[in-house]
Parts: structure tokens; sequence; C-alpha cells
């Protein structure tokens, strides 16, 4: 069987993704109850050719089992989970970025001027780089699913495919050299903020920057699901009309 890639096949490695968030406060009259998605879950891990590969699976395994609503409303419950993890990851985005401005700030007040800059451009370059590698490789992820679909060599496609893909694996690689030359300035910085603040403000810092690329990472895997789901959802309804004309 073929296996289908995502971004993170190609970038896991390079983030603190095991970094547990700090518990956030919720008013009780709103909160909801925290629910995470099944990361095993087929539906929401494929992310080419997307909505058209795993309709025909699902159609496959419905006309088995010969309930076709009920799949729409497990896609559907799917969704409104992932939706809910969505906003979650808002929330604790915007905690982090107010825990930054607090750390910028005992920055600004205990460290020269010049370390001060470094320390800024270096948390930009953070969330830069993250994005960056994130966008390259959900790139290369659907140029190899779409690879992977193509079973005759002789296809026209296969050609243009592959050499798009040799071009992000080159433009990747370009961003991994950036990103390491990037750590090693955070190492540094981590060097003068660990001599300059307390125990627990330092701790702050790191938690922070752990926490920036983090939070990126699974904003970005949350939207690719939602708008993988939606196609399949939006997939299925159309083949429900279809079979029933």
């Amino acid at each position: 069987p073929k296996t289908f890639k995502s971004s993170s096949d190609y970038v896991s490695d390079l983030f603190n993704i095991q970094i547990a968030p700090r518990p956030m406060k919720k008013d009780a009259s709103t909160a909801m109850p925290e629910v995470s998605p099944q990361k095993s879950s087929t539906y929401f891990q494929v992310s080419e050719p997307k909505a058209k590969l795993m309709t025909r699976y699902s159609r496959e395994m419905t006309l088995i089992n010969g309930d076709w609503d009920e799949l729409v409303q497990r896609l559907g419950k799917k969704l409104l989970v992932l939706s809910n993890e969505q906003t979650s990851i808002a929330e604790e985005s915007n905690a982090n970025d107010m825990l930054g401005n607090d750390v910028a700030l005992k920055v600004a007040q205990k460290v020269r001027p010049s370390d001060a800059s470094k320390f800024r451009s270096y948390v930009d370059d953070v969330g830069y780089i993250t994005m960056l590698l994130l966008s390259l490789s959900g790139r290369l992820a659907r140029t190899d699913n779409a690879l992977h679909c193509i079973v005759d060599d002789s296809h026209p496609d296969k050609k243009i495919l592959e050499a798009k893909r040799d071009r992000l694996l080159e433009q990747l690689d370009e961003a991994k050299q950036l990103k390491d030359d990037i750590d090693r300035r955070g190492a540094i910085i981590s060097k003068i903020l660990e001599k300059s603040l307390t125990i627990e403000e330092y701790a702050d810092y790191d938690y922070f920057i752990n926490m920036k690329a983090k939070l990126i990472v699974d904003s970005r895997e949350i939207a690719d699901k939602i708008k993988l789901g939606e196609e399949q959802l939006a997939a299925l309804k159309d083949t429900l009309v279809q079979s029933e004309c």
C-alpha cells in the first residue's frame, strides 16, 4: 500500500513539539470540554490527492456498510473537534504572545541595547523560519503524493512533478541550513539571557520561544486537516446527491 506524506514528515524532527502548554484559565461559562482528535484517523492524515482518493475509499467502504449518512455525520463531528482545537490553539498563541511581550520588557530592562536588538531579531526569525519550513514541506508533501498516484512512468506529468520535487528538496535543505544558523544565534542569546534574567524570567523566555514554534506547527497542522476534511465532506455530499438521482 502507498504511504501518503504530510508536511510534518519532513520537519517534525526540527522542532520541540513535545513541550506541554501551561494551564490556561477559562471562563467556566464558556469553557468547552477538551477533546483531542484521533491522530491515527485516516481521514485527517493524508494531504494529496485529498478528497478524491479518500472519497473513493470511503465510497467502497460505505457501499459495503450501506450507511452514507453515518459517514457524513462522522466527518462532521471530526471537523467540529478540529475546529474546537483550532480555537484552543489560537487562545494559546495569544497567551504566549502576551508572555513574549512581558519577556521582551524584562530583556530590554536587563541587557545592553545591542543584545536586546539581537533578541528581537531572533524571536522574529524563529517565526519566519518555522513558517517557511512548513510552507516548503507542505508543497513537497503534495508533490510527493501526486507522484505516488502516477503509476505510468510515461505519464507527461511525472517528469514535471519530479523536477518540482527536486527543486523543493533543494529549497527545504537551504531552509534547514538557515534554521541551523538561527539556532546557533539562539544559543548565544540564551547564554546572555541566562546570565541577566532571574531563574523564573529565563524559564518564561525558554517556554515562550519553544511554544512560539510549536504553536505555529500545531496551527498549520490543524488548518491542513480542516481543509482536507471539508473537501472530503463536500465530495461525499456531492456523491450522495448523485447517487440519489
